[in-house]
């Protein structure tokens, strides 16, 4: 007997199968975009995951097949790259047990003055932040390797640095940052200062487009004045840098 979860055969051949390639029909009006936005647009749209003959494992999720073989075995990490991590992994498990007190924080809500030095002082601010700029300079895989050792320790230092590197000042910058931009900030992240994100309004989460704080630059374009309101944001009560989400002109 089928599960009552298992899609009939013709919708899954339906859904899954090779169609001829045609210009796609945009849903999206770009009428009023500025040159900028438009590329922005082709960018996201063209890093998009292509579909084979079977799609994606996500897409096959809807239609009741599971093709595991899509996502497993994992990737395996090289000796190389795990033996320099190791290093930095045997520190930071040392210093969670030793001064890192999970029940202490859960307490007092408070994450203490002391493990914000002492975790910036192993690097934990600058894992993936290249050493020529202050950081670790360590791949992905010992990042995700680090984060799954603070969440096994305290939840809440786990939010903390890995918010900071992540969706905070680091990244962005690692990814679109100008070099002017990497060497004045990436040294003071991956030194310990915070590093904040700010998205959510009152009425916008996980929805950017429906933000409504603004950018608006002064006439003589140097800098922007933010005009809005946000709340909620990740590591803003300790950050002395942010990343604001914003729409401009």
């Amino acid at each position: 007997m089928k599960s009552p979860l298992e899609a009939p055969e013709k919708q899954i051949a339906e859904e899954t199968s090779v169609k001829p390639e045609k210009p796609a029909a945009s849903v999206i009006d770009t009428s009023r975009m500025s040159k900028g936005q438009r590329e922005a647009l082709d960018l996201a749209e063209a890093s998009r995951d292509p579909l084979d003959d079977r799609g994606s494992f996500a897409s096959n999720l809807f239609i009741g097949r599971y093709d595991f073989g899509r996502i497993y075995p994992f990737p395996e990490q090289s000796a190389e790259e795990r033996a320099a991590g190791d290093p930095f992994l045997q520190k930071l498990e040392t210093y969670l047990r030793e001064h890192v007190d999970p029940d202490e924080i859960d307490r007092t809500g408070e994450i203490p003055p002391e493990n914000f030095a002492g975790l910036a002082e192993i690097g934990a601010f600058g894992i993936k932040v290249p050493q020529q700029y202050g950081g670790l300079g360590l791949s992905q895989f010992n990042y995700g390797r680090a984060a799954v050792l603070l969440g096994s320790w305290d939840g809440n230092v786990a939010a903390l640095v890995s918010a900071h590197q992540s969706i905070g000042v680091a990244q962005p910058l690692l990814l679109f940052g100008t070099e002017e931009q990497k060497r004045k900030y990436l040294p003071r992240v991956a030194g310990g200062e915070i590093s904040a994100f700010a998205l959510t309004e009152t009425h916008a989460g996980s929805d950017p487009a429906t933000m409504s704080l603004r950018a608006e630059p002064i006439p003589d374009g140097s800098e922007f004045i933010l005009n809005g309101e946000k709340l909620w944001c990740t590591n803003g009560v300790k950050a002395g840098v942010l990343v604001v989400m914003a729409r401009t002109p």
